[in-house]
């Protein structure tokens, strides 16, 4: 794998336009003492925008973008055409994650923990919103260039099909 961003380098990133693929629950077995509670975001990171001359470019890799300890976590994803009806689900974009120191009596002292909100532009007003104590982002490949902001599937598929998930 690439490269691992950590909470430590949030104020670094931006993930404004990535898409998100996918939405996955890692979640431990609390009776075996396992208290894993993670949210996983697979994503196509954009890791440069390459816009000196000519039509803009991208540096794209697909990544990991997890958020651990995660707790009070809110899904608000909801498509309708200008009329109002709903409609099939399309890709889902972030247009940008925001990250807020939070007190809650249920953490334990000494336990950093965030509020997260990891605002949509696609659908608009779309949101996700939890506690968590950080995140890890994870480059899955080096970054490839391309003449739009994510791979189409079948490209982003094949690039993918040997790696370990």
């Amino acid at each position: 794998m690439a490269s691992v961003e950590t909470t430590e380098d949030f104020d670094q990133y931006c993930w404004h336009d990535c898409r998100i693929w996918g939405i996955e629950f890692r979640v431990g077995e609390p009776e075996l003492g396992d208290w894993t509670s993670d949210l996983r975001l697979d994503i196509d990171y954009l890791c440069q925008w390459l816009c000196d001359a000519g039509p803009c470019q991208f540096r794209v890799a697909p990544a990991f973008l997890v958020f651990h300890e995660v707790m009070n976590l809110k899904i608000a994803i909801e498509r309708r055409d200008p009329d109002g009806h709903f409609v099939p689900a399309h890709p889902l974009s972030i247009a940008e994650i925001e990250r807020q120191p939070a007190a809650t009596s249920s953490s334990p002292p000494g336990w950093p923990r965030y509020s997260w909100r990891i605002k949509l532009n696609d659908p608009e007003g779309g949101e996700i919103t939890f506690l968590a104590s950080g995140f890890t982002q994870t480059l899955r490949t080096e970054p490839v260039v391309l003449d739009e902001q994510t791979f189409p599937l079948r490209e982003r598929q094949k690039l993918l099909a040997n790696l370990v998930q």
